[in-house]
């Protein structure tokens, strides 16, 4: 009995030292990581921005399913829809044309609000027409003829957020310094509000008008070739390279080691996946080769339930461990992670702030961000069609549904997560025995109490 007590103080003692030089790391790498980490969640259009592309969520899922429906690849449905029934056809393409195409136009429907909610204005209601009046005046129509429908899907995508940001902070400028029209006492409030939005309302549609007209005499035409071609296209090639794929899937999972939201990170990435999405749609549809590597949906292949792949790690703390409090947080944890839930697993475990877990939680997303960008760049699996698909779409079935080579793509999604098992194996088994130690301790406490 002495000797094995005598054995186990030596064991004790450098796990309390690992455990106080992780500790002491942990310390360093938060003092430095947390004051980034607030300042950028504290950005309210960020915020509103993810917002606006969750609410909008369910537009886009329709839009979707009626391209898949329309194209999906399966002969005897294709020879039934074009030659027997083309009319199914159609209707899924208006389907689509609905939602998917215009996309930009739906994001200042929602944005705008949103993001004067979050900034606190009583007007935010209000504050949305003026942002379709100014994103309209910025666009070249046929006077009482016709709009041009381009520019209210992927290609004005980024002016309809800039212009959210614009027309919202100008009008709470307008606001704070009164300069505006007020009405007396017992007036509703939305007349109220209208009246309000007035003034900043007239100056930046008369604005937009007039910058638009003076584009039009040059060779640039349209505010919209301004922002597409200067911005929203090299912002695209950045954010939606190797390197920009990579950084921000990785930040993310740093973010949410440290308690925060990994939208703080990838909330600006949502509109270019998206537009980089629709236009893969489009190729997809025209049987061209499709022109983003990362688009909507890399994220679900990359990620095994969702940001973190909190999915992995619960997999692997079922197959692995052996502690009672262990197993308990994986049965509790599985089933939300299924659908990409991993708070039980990030808090529960925990994950967070957890020093021994650092390095396989960062690498892991790290690994699968690589590897899921060069295998569809090499040409083992295709590129993804553009679907867009609820976040809650558990892992395989996201990537069968949206990948334009979905058997592929599910094969080698299951690869990623037995290579992302065997990462965890040894952190888990590690964490696991000193869970089981503990336990060990406080029953032989008990029986001793």
């Amino acid at each position: 009995m002495s000797n094995n007590t005598e054995s186990k103080q030596p064991q004790e003692q450098k796990q309390s030292k690992l455990g106080k030089r992780l500790d002491k790391i942990m310390d360093k790498t938060t003092s430095g990581m947390m004051p980034i980490a607030e300042k950028m969640q504290s950005f309210k259009f960020i915020g509103a921005l993810s917002e606006t592309f969750m609410i909008l969520m369910p537009i886009f899922i329709i839009g979707s399913f009626a391209v898949l429906l329309a194209f999906v690849n399966i002969p005897p449905w294709q020879e039934f829809i074009t030659y027997t029934a083309p009319a199914v056809r159609r209707s899924f393409q208006f389907m689509q044309f609905t939602t998917l195409s215009l996309m930009a136009f739906y994001v200042l429907l929602i944005l705008p609000y949103r993001y004067a909610s979050r900034l606190g204005m009583k007007e935010a209601l209000a504050v949305m027409p003026i942002t379709v009046a100014t994103f309209l005046a910025a666009t070249p129509t046929e006077l009482y003829s016709a709009l041009p429908t381009a520019w209210f899907g992927h290609m004005g995508l980024l002016t309809a957020v800039l212009l959210s940001f614009i027309v919202v902070r100008v009008t709470k400028f307008f606001l704070d310094k009164r300069i505006c029209i007020r009405m007396p006492a017992g007036v509703p409030k939305f007349v109220e509000d209208g009246f309000a939005v007035m003034v900043p309302g007239i100056v930046l549609v008369g604005v937009f008008v007039v910058l638009n007209h003076l584009m039009s005499l040059t060779t640039i035409e349209t505010v919209h070739n301004v922002i597409y071609s200067i911005l929203q296209m090299p912002l695209q090639r950045v954010g939606l390279s190797f390197a920009g794929f990579t950084l921000t899937q990785t930040l993310s999972t740093l973010f949410m080691f440290f308690g925060l939201h990994a939208q703080t990170v990838v909330g600006f990435t949502h509109p270019l996946q998206q537009a980089a999405g629709l236009e893969n749609l489009y190729a997809w549809q025209a049987g061209y080769e499709l022109p983003n590597i990362v688009s909507w949906g890399i994220s679900g292949f990359a990620s095994i339930g969702a940001g973190g792949n909190m999915l992995s790690i619960t997999l692997a703390v079922l197959l692995f461990a052996r502690s009672k409090r262990f197993k308990a947080i994986g049965r509790v944890a599985i089933v939300p992670g299924v659908f990409g839930i991993g708070e039980p697993m990030l808090f529960g475990l925990p994950v967070m702030l957890n020093p021994l877990l650092f390095i396989p939680f960062i690498f892991v997303t790290f690994f699968n961000a690589i590897v899921a960008y060069l295998v569809i760049a090499v040409g083992i699996v295709g590129g993804f069609t553009g679907v867009m698909l609820p976040w809650t779409t558990p892992p395989i079935i996201n990537v069968f549904l949206s990948s334009s080579t979905p058997v592929r793509a599910v094969i080698v999604q299951l690869v990623i997560i037995a290579i992302n098992l065997a990462i965890w194996y040894p952190f888990i088994r590690t964490a696991d025995k000193l869970a089981q130690s503990d336990e060990a301790k406080l029953e032989a406490d008990a029986a001793t109490a």
